[in-house]
């Protein structure tokens, strides 16, 4: 077993998509409207393990920053999350390959993320090569979130139209559309979903008691990368939230307290440290 760095492309052919951001850091915002703020900062890193039979353990560390002001006469609330993907990936044969992993998280308010955050979830997913550019994913997602147990079916491609175009994503997660102008310049679309709870922070002599956040949104945007090097890319990205919800609950059966349901534009930027494939 060895450490590659310079193979991290080797992790991210294993997901079976067209490139790898082996670093990570993005802010995001929905400015206006309701909630008054809503923003969201993230940083990552994918570190590999390869083994003689090109099996990969790969660590996925994610830490990540949430501001929401849902009105503006309430206060400024602040939400951490810690992430580790632990990916187990090994091919099944020519055509076939499984990935498994656990995702230890520390979600919360700052004062009890590492005291009361902790949830647990796992992943199975099976590739399936049909041809050449295109492959075809199935499998599952479970999380203890706080709110309650969370399961997701998972079907996914990844599809190389052309030298210029590719589609790829894991449904319901995200799905992404690239169309690549030249080395420097690409433009796109992509849809993201996403659940996540919070551990809610009760100072002593609080009269309302909230057991957890929860957020539910999903994007559709439009997005162009310029490729400062042939490594270091920045993104830029908008687009409007569908379906977006925030709600605080008290215990896993009591019913929530909707926070916000409205609907918001939200731009993106991003600087990623990229390995592609193509």
């Amino acid at each position: 077993m060895r450490i590659l760095f310079i193979l991290l492309f080797i992790s991210f052919a294993a997901r079976s998509q067209p490139y790898l951001d082996a670093a990570q850091v993005s802010y995001q915002s929905s400015p206006g409207g309701e909630p008054k703020e809503f923003q969201h900062l993230r940083a990552q890193v994918n570190v590999p393990l390869i083994f003689k039979d090109s099996s990969i353990l790969l660590f996925n560390p994610i830490w990540e920053e949430r501001w929401l002001k849902p009105f503006e006469s309430s206060d400024r609330q602040h939400y951490r999350g810690l992430i580790s993907w632990i990916s187990y990936t090994k091919r099944l044969g020519a055509k076939w390959e499984t990935m498994l992993a656990f995702i230890p998280r520390f979600n919360g308010e700052p004062e009890v993320q590492f005291k009361e955050g902790f949830q647990s979830g796992v992943v199975l997913l099976f590739s399936y090569k049909k041809r050449p550019g295109l492959t075809f994913k199935f499998g599952g997602y479970y999380n203890t979130e706080f709110f309650g147990p969370f399961f997701w079916p998972l079907v996914g491609i990844d599809w190389k139209i052309n030298n210029k175009q590719r589609f790829f994503g894991i449904l319901p997660s995200y799905a992404t559309y690239e169309y690549r102008i030249n080395k420097k310049l690409s433009w796109g679309g992509n849809f993201r979903t996403f659940t996540n709870s919070y551990k809610a922070y009760n100072p002593p002599g609080q009269s309302i008691y909230v057991d957890y956040t929860r957020f539910n949104d999903n994007q559709l945007g439009a997005y162009m990368d310029l490729y400062l090097t042939p490594k270091i890319v920045a993104n830029v990205e908008g687009g409007y939230s569908i379906m977006r919800r925030i709600e605080s609950g008290t215990s896993k059966d009591a019913e929530p307290f909707i926070i916000s349901e409205h609907n918001g534009a939200y731009f993106r930027l991003a600087v990623q440290y990229r390995i592609r494939f193509d």
